[in-house]
């Protein structure tokens, strides 16, 4: 994973998880309340390692994950490669209201 080429939207996800694990090792309850997260969330991103958020990071590809997405611990929580089949097949919030407009 060292070698990884990440694209613009990947290393968006890759840095704002890793700013989001720091602070949440550092001050957990302002953080949560910066990125909206919930106890569950948190608790989960606390224990990742930097390779596994960069594994999850390439296997979501191209989609965006912030702001925070409804479905970020469920997408954390997939195995690698459903990531983002599942990413695609669930619109974040906001996304989901344009599309109905």
């Amino acid at each position: 994973m060292n070698h990884l080429q990440l694209t613009d939207v990947q290393s968006t996800n890759l840095h704002l998880l890793q700013a989001i694990r720091l602070g949440i090792e550092r001050d957990r309850v302002s953080t949560c309340c910066k990125f909206a997260l919930d106890a569950e969330l948190a608790d989960y991103l606390r224990t990742q390692s930097l390779d596994q958020l960069m594994s999850f990071v390439a296997n979501v590809g191209q989609t965006s994950l912030f702001p925070p997405r409804e479905d970020l611990l469920a997408l954390l929580t997939a195995p690698a490669p459903l990531a983002a089949p599942l990413a695609a097949v669930r619109l974040p919030k906001a996304l989901a209201v344009h599309a109905r407009r």
